[in-house]
Parts: C-alpha cells; structure tokens; sequence
C-alpha cells in the first residue's frame, strides 16, 4: 500500500496569501471609503440645491408681490454693505470676521463682505415691510459657532399701516432701519444657512428698443439700473456708500426707479467650506477667505419679474 502523502503551506506560501488578502482588503476599505465621502458630498449638495432653491422661491413671492406707490417715499431699497462696521446683534462678532476690504466685484456677483440689504413692501398675504440680510450668527443662542446666514424678517401688517398713518411710510424711515432691520432679527426667520454673500440686480425695461446701454451687462431689452453707473453699465468699484431708493414708476433718474426685473443671486458655502471658515476664523485669521469660497461655494441666481404697480 502506498501512504497518502499530505502537502502542507509553505511559510512562503502563506506570507504570499495574507499579502494578496491584505491588498483586497485594503482595496475594498478604500473603495467603502471613497462611497462614503461620495455620499456625503452627494447629501450635502442635495441639501445646498434644496434649501438655496427653497429660499429663492420665498423670495421670489415677496418679489411679485411688491407694492409700489408713485412719489410715496422710498418703498424699495437697496444697501451694499462694503465695510467692515456693521457690527451687532446682526453681526456676532467673533476672534476673526471678515475681511475688511471691499470685496466688491459686480461682474462675478461679488457684493462686498456683507452683500446687500434689500427691503421692500409686499402686499401678499398682508402688507408688509419685508428686509434680507445676511447675519453671522449661531444657529441657536450661545450654541456652537457663528455661521453666516440668509434672514428674512418682516413687520407686522397693523405697524406698516401704522407707519403709513405716521408719515414713516418710506422705507429710509427710523421706523425700518432702527438696528439695520426691517425688524429685530430672530433665528426663526433663516432662509438658508452658510451663505456668505447675496445681492441683486435691477432692472427697467428699455423704452428705446433700439438702444442697449447696458450692453452685455443686461439681457436684451433691460436697462440696468442698479449697481449702474452713469452709463447703465455695472459698476465696478463699490463707492462709499452703494444705495438704491426706489420712488418712482418712470423718468431718467434711474436711482429712484422702481424695478422691473429683479435678479437675485446668493453664494452658499458647502459644509466642507463653512467648517473650513469657521475654523480659520475662530483661530483669528481671515487670510484665506477668498480662497476657500471660491474652492467650496456655488452661486444661485434667479430672475423676477416684479408685477405691476401698486402689487397689482
């Protein structure tokens, strides 16, 4: 009889085999890790697409519900914040803020290092006065860190009418920029978190349609009329103080016109890039602001039509 012969691993053998198995493991550990980062990057730009569209879409309905009253006072307004003196219950001031250069570049939807504060009357569901600004603030009182973030505040209808009543009907009134608000600011009324700029274009339709001032700074058939300079082109360096009061329905004096067009545009950072600012804020530096919200944000923009006189 021939004895079976039982062949063993080398040590060889078995060092090759747990290199292969190491290599698959680790070729699958890093597969499931890029998913996961895939995923969460998928997650949160679904997040910044919804919530950015949510809150076009709420200021949209302001927008076509706008009332406009010829020669009553200012009741569309317009403020490029372009300093670094905004401080307050608005702008919760922290180890770093910032930068305090302008910031300004209109052609790349830059509107300094606050963006703009717009307020208008709306007349649906009630008349109101109704005000946008961006705030650096926490999410909850003395919660976490500040984050920057897009608020909508309103007053109430019966303090309008009251305003009205009172003369205080325009929106230049101390009645509507006490504390540089429509109203005191509330966490209630975030439109959208880490938004680190947000402004406007306006817009009046062009009466010559042979004519196109604003050449390629506005869609054909618009003149662009804020923020425009002499020639209803954009305008380029941001002057001391960048204002637009809205009074009246026609005329040449484009800086007290009512719009006709609106395009509203906001810059989110993505959570990647808010925390990346958060950071480098908390540790009180702002030197690479620039940088990080050019390589972590994106830029929403939308057109509205504002309908009508007297929000009719």
């Amino acid at each position: 009889m021939n004895a079976s012969k039982k062949r063993a691993f080398t040590l060889i053998e078995m060092v090759v085999s747990l290199a292969i198995t190491a290599v698959i493991g680790y070729f699958f550990i890093s597969i499931g890790r890029d998913f996961v980062t895939a995923w969460d990057n998928f997650g949160d730009s679904v997040a910044r697409e919804t919530e950015a569209r949510s809150a076009l879409d709420k200021i949209a309905r302001d927008f076509e519900s706008a009332y406009f009253i010829e020669g009553a006072g200012a009741m569309f307004a317009v403020d490029v914040l372009g300093d670094n003196s905004n401080t307050g219950s608005k702008w919760e001031s922290g180890s770093a803020e910032r930068p305090s250069g302008s910031g300004f570049d209109a052609t790349n939807h830059e509107y300094g290092w606050a963006g703009c504060w717009v307020r208008l009357m709306t007349a649906s569901p009630t008349l109101n006065a109704v005000g946008y600004q961006i705030i650096r603030t926490t999410i909850r009182d003395s919660v976490g860190t500040p984050r920057y973030m897009l608020y909508r505040n309103a007053t109430l209808a019966r303090d309008t009418v009251n305003n009205y009543a009172t003369g205080q009907f325009s929106l230049t009134s101390s009645a509507y920029t006490t504390g540089g608000a429509v109203a005191s600011i509330t966490r209630n009324n975030i439109l959208a978190v880490n938004v680190v700029d947000f402004g406007v274009r306006l817009y009046v339709y062009e009466s010559d349609p042979t004519t196109d001032p604003s050449d390629v700074d506005a869609p054909d058939g618009l003149r662009l009329i804020f923020p425009a300079n002499s020639s209803s082109r954009l305008e380029s360096t941001i002057p001391s103080s960048l204002q637009h009061l809205g009074s009246s329905f026609s005329g040449t004096d484009y800086a007290t016109r009512y719009p006709d067009v609106v395009e509203v545009f906001m810059r989110v950072l993505s959570e990647n890039g808010a925390t990346e600012i958060s950071e480098m804020e908390e540790g009180g530096s702002n030197a690479q602001w620039d940088q990080i919200v050019a390589n972590n944000s994106k830029l929403y923009r939308r057109y509205i039509v504002v309908r009508g006189k007297s929000g009719l």
